[in-house]
Parts: structure tokens; sequence; C-alpha cells
């Protein structure tokens, strides 16, 4: 009886078949739950592939394969439960993958999307897929596996186009004259400012960032894809934008046929990101945080040497105060940046000592003090892209033998009783740093000098909305909410900042 199915049907057909396992199973189950047997091959079953499929215009199903039945099988005989082990061609390593199939030759799509996503990534371009068909020939509850030989399935994965590269054009970027008379078109090819990217396929990476500042409001924007800038015409199709002119949302679908302008109400500076795949945008408001690093720190770019960050007068313009020591160089990193000296603020060449000068992220050169060591206040205009220096009146500012916090979290220390103690950054002169102060409770704070309340610094602050300050003499306690905190201070200016940490 075991194998009677086989025999009935080589009678039938009179057909000659290959070795087949006599053990066959007795129970019809679900396709993917078979014991892989040793599959035979029967003359007249065979199959084909489709037609290459393109996943963006397929249903939820698409046809892979069509199949060939012998003639002549007894009645009652059938051949169902398909199922395809596909292994992606030419992938060193690439595992089988088993996707079960309809009597049709069809595959789910997102099954087979995901397969080739797995192999080949997410671009969208025509993949070969090695094919091996499986059935199963049924009568009086009895089955036995069939096969055929291979076959090669061609399919492109869904996925929007995606460029190699995304510019962003638009009124920000207009630069006007002392006369008001235009000298650089925000909307030009020369003005076109590029998105950042991580290098890895954008099919796999699909987002892009770039952090802007608009001096105007309600400022107009367009995206421009890289092959349009690098074919000279930015304006040829592929541009990207909304659907509606002058739409005001951070946040929102892009388009491209008919892309119209979106807009940035808020003068300000912002960080962009583009996520191609679903072909969304988000426009955040930032109050970024900068930190210097040259001479005064080693150019150690890395987030445990991080001692040394501008003071914000506001998030646009940002100052450092301090005796610039040794050579007198440095960049500017903004915190999400760190280490990545590519990304880098600084002068428009290297070793750059003007008073006033332009500020650029683009190949970056070193700034350098005017006046080596002597005291200067650096001023950088994020919103002019612009810095200045300014050498202080005082060139002998009073020296202190320690700074320290003091505050609810260590019970208001007295006179000649030391509180937290910061630390003294040896190479920028009257600046202080204290890293991982724990806060367990919300309370007051304040800085000191010297372990006496002669000399103490206070902004009257909520260090929760506000995580900076000009602290002045005996001025008001700062309130602090529970956290660990990076704290630096500079004793000449009073100026601080509280940065959270995890």
């Amino acid at each position: 009886m075991k194998k009677y199915l086989l025999y009935s049907l080589v009678g039938a057909a009179a057909l000659a078949m290959g070795a087949c396992n006599e053990d066959f199973n007795e129970d019809v189950a679900e396709p993917q739950s078979w014991p892989q047997e040793e599959a035979v091959t029967i003359p007249g079953f065979s199959a084909s592939a489709a037609a290459a499929s393109d996943l963006a215009t397929a249903g939820d199903m698409v046809t892979v394969f069509t199949y060939a039945q012998p003639s002549g099988m007894p009645e009652g005989t059938i051949i169902e439960n398909f199922r395809l082990d596909i292994t992606p061609a030419d992938v060193e390593g690439a595992k089988t993958t088993q996707l079960k199939a309809t009597t049709e030759g069809q595959v789910l799509t997102a099954e087979l999307q995901a397969l080739i996503e797995e192999a080949y990534g997410k671009r969208p371009t025509e993949r070969s897929l090695n094919a091996k068909v499986y059935a199963n020939l049924m009568k009086d509850g009895q089955a036995s596996l069939l096969t055929c030989d291979p076959i090669v399935i061609k399919a492109t994965p869904k996925a929007p186009y995606i460029d190699n590269g995304y510019y962003l054009v638009g009124d920000m970027f207009t630069v006007n004259d002392a006369d008001g008379n235009k000298v650089l078109d925000g909307w030009s090819a020369d003005a076109a400012t590029a998105f950042n990217h991580s290098g890895a396929d954008v099919y796999d990476d699909p987002v892009f960032t770039l952090m802007f500042t608009t001096t105007k409001e309600n400022s107009y924007w367009k995206i421009i894809p890289k092959s349009n800038y690098d074919g000279g015409n930015i304006w040829a199709d592929g541009v990207v934008g909304v659907e509606v002119n002058g739409d005001p949302s951070l946040e929102g679908k892009l388009v491209n046929a008919g892309a119209n302008a979106g807009m940035i109400e808020k003068a300000g500076m912002y960080i962009m990101s583009l996520n191609m795949m679903d072909y969304t945008y988000t426009i955040k408001e930032v109050a970024p945080e900068y930190y210097v690093i040259g001479e005064m720190q080693g150019w150690n770019n890395s987030a445990t040497g991080m001692t040394n960050m501008l003071y914000p007068t506001t998030p646009m313009i940002q100052s450092y105060t301090t005796k610039w020591v040794g050579a007198a160089n440095f960049k500017l990193s903004l915190s999400s940046d760190i280490g990545n000296w590519d990304a880098c603020f600084g002068a428009t060449f290297d070793g750059c000592s003007e008073a006033e000068a332009a500020l650029t992220n683009n190949h970056s050169g070193a700034i350098v003090c005017p006046e080596k060591d002597a005291y200067y206040t650096f001023t950088v205009n994020f919103a002019t892209m612009s810095y200045e220096w300014k050498k202080l009146d005082n060139q002998e500012p009073k020296e202190y033998g320690f700074i320290e916090l003091l505050g609810d979290f260590n019970g208001w220390p007295g006179n000649d009783t030391k509180g937290e103690v910061m630390t003294k950054l040896e190479k920028a002169p009257h600046n202080w740093y204290l890293a991982g102060l724990k806060i367990e409770a919300a309370g007051n704070i304040k800085f000191r000098a010297d372990a006496n309340w002669s000399v103490n610094w206070g902004a009257g602050v909520d260090i929760a909305t506000d995580n900076s300050g000009v602290g002045v003499q005996n001025g008001d306690n700062n309130k602090i909410p529970a956290g660990t905190y990076n704290v630096f201070f500079n004793d000449i200016t009073g100026q601080f900042v509280f940065k959270a940490v995890e």
C-alpha cells in the first residue's frame, strides 16, 4: 500500500520514475511542516519561471512560476501544496528560505520582498533567485513529494527612487550686502547646501540630515537631488517639496510631482531630517551645545575629552573667555558630532587669526586667537555664521584657589568647609569643569570660591528650563531638578552650563 500511489501513477501514465523514499507521509499537513523527504521527479511534471516581476506594482500575491502536470494521472490524483525553496543567486553564504505557493504559482509579495531585502538590501534592482519547486502528489490520503528542474526567479523589490545625495535651497541661504543688494541667491546652485549622510547604501540608510540657520521669518525651501546638482540643472525633474505651497508644517510628506515649497515661519537654527524611503521630513528647532576642541585640550575629539563648552548668550550667540595659551588654536564641534572632524565648525582657511571672520563647517580650518597668551572673549554668531574676538580690558583677573558647588544636595557647607570642588582647566584659565554631579532630589544650588561665602555666584534660573546663565555676586539661587550633570563655569564672566547626562 505504501507504494501504491506511485505505482498506480506509473501504470496509468506509463511513465518511468526515479528513486523515491518508500516511507510516504500518511497525513496531509500544511506545506511548510512537511518533512523534507527525498523528492522524486516524474516525466511531465515541470515548472517554468514567470516573467520578471516588479514588487512595487504587485498586489498581495505575485506570480513567480507556472507548472505543467503529467497527463493521464489516475482519477482522484491531484498535485497540491506547492512551495518553493529559494536561494539568492551570487550571494556568498546565502540561506535558503521556503515560501508557500499557490497552485497558480503565486507567493505572498511581502514574503518575497522580505527575502530579497535580507539578502540584497532595499535597492530597487532586479534580483535573481534560484528556486526549487516542490509539491505533493495526493491520492486516497497518501502523498509523495515531487520536484522538478530548478528555475530562476527574477524580481525587483519595492522601494522609491533614492538619489545618492540631496541639497537644500531656499530663502535661508540668500545673502544681501549692506545696501540690500542680493549677492547670493538662496535658490541657486551656488547656495545649495548638502545634507549629511552616513555613507552607507542609501537604501539601507535612507535618512539625510542638515543643520542650518535662517535669520529670515517665513523662509521657503525645496530639496534638490544630487543628480540634478551634478547635472548642472538643479530644477530638472526630481525636485522634492511639499504638496501645498507655503506649508509651514515642521513634519510631513514629501512629493516629487508638482513639488511646492515648504516654509519655516520663525528665524532660528534647525535640523532637517529626510527619510527618503517613506518620503517624509521633520524639522526641529535646536539650541545646540558646542565644544571648543583645540590646543587647550590636546585636540581630543572624543566624548571623554569634552571639558570646554561654549557658553550661550542665546542659542545662536555663544562665547568663550580665557587666556588663549600655547598655539591658541581650535575648532568647534556640535555635541552630536563629537568625533567627526568633517562636521567641525572653523575658519574658512587654516590658521585664521583675524579679529572678525566668517565661520564654516565645510572643510573648516583652525581658528587662532589674534594675540597668544592674552585674555580674549571669542564670540560666535551662528545666525550670521561669523565670529569675532574682543580683548579683555583687565588682563590680570582675580585668581581663585578653587571653585565649588553648594546647595541642598550637600547641605550648604559653611565657610572653611569645601563643597563639591570643580576641576580647574589649566590650559583654559578661569574655566572650571565638573563631571557627573549627582543631584538626588530637586533643590537650590550656587557657585562659590575658596570655601568662603564672600565670593559666590547665582543667577536665579531654573535649570529644568534654562540650563545656562550668568551668575552674579550674591545672585539668587539656581533651581535644579534631580539628575546627573556635567557642569561648566567661568569665574571671569560668571557664565555657566549644566548639561544633563545619562
